[in-house]
């Protein structure tokens, strides 16, 4: 496909729009996948089921991810151009870059609560 093509055109404005769901996928499994794996095998855990590594692999991978929606919510010309090759034009560009920042919003709502929620509770007492 070249850059700017139809096909990766609409698909790079699908991933646009659904930038903030995409990362908060990306966290939660990021977050979930190596946490049970970790507890599962008791790598880092300590008394009452608490594992430091665990709370820190959530801590970076939490500001990754919502570092890089704040981002595509501060600069949207920039995340729409990285998406499809093309900068944005056209009168779809206003409601384009509302839906991408309404869902990008509440994702990062969603991904701190989430992080949140992963470092309040004990990791790995669910396994023992």
């Amino acid at each position: 496909m070249a850059k700017g093509s139809p096909s990766r055109q609409a698909m790079g404005t699908l991933v646009f729009l659904c930038l903030g769901p995409l990362l908060w996928a990306v966290q939660l499994t990021l977050i979930y996948g190596p946490q049970s794996s970790l507890c599962a095998y008791g790598i880092g855990t300590g008394q009452g089921g608490s594992n430091l590594l665990v709370a820190g692999l959530i801590l970076i991978v939490s500001a990754l991810c919502m570092g890089l929606a704040a981002a595509a919510l501060l600069r949207p010309g920039a995340a729409y151009e990285l998406a499809t090759g093309t900068r944005p034009s056209g009168e779809t560009w206003p409601f384009l870059t509302w839906v991408m920042r309404a869902l990008a919003a509440l994702s990062l709502l969603a991904m701190l609560y989430a992080g949140l929620g992963a470092l309040l509770l004990p990791a790995c007492a669910q396994l023992r």
